[in-house]
């Protein structure tokens, strides 16, 4: 499934303000999971797999994740992820 992400709008400081806001639903409940605790690889690729109808392995994943890694926004942690603001 192909879903055009606007990665321009993707950047900055994360606040919970800008995290409300973001759109698609899928990727704010994506980053919403990393918080407190934070997710497993697993947990975060099921979220992934539901949302956006994406494995893991494809290109459109690993360029979500490399972005939001890139961009602070997500971080990996003692093997979990975690949302940063």
């Amino acid at each position: 499934m192909l879903m055009n992400l606007d990665y321009d709008n993707l950047s900055g400081k994360l606040s919970m303000s800008k995290l409300l806001a973001i759109e698609p639903a899928g990727l704010r409940k994506l980053l919403k999971a990393g918080l407190r605790r934070g997710s497993s690889t697993k947990e975060l690729n099921d979220l992934i797999a539901l949302h956006f109808h994406w494995t893991p392995e494809s290109e459109e994943s690993k360029r979500l994740l490399a972005h939001l890694q890139e961009i602070g926004w997500l971080v990996l942690v003692e093997k979990r992820w975690k949302t940063q603001f």
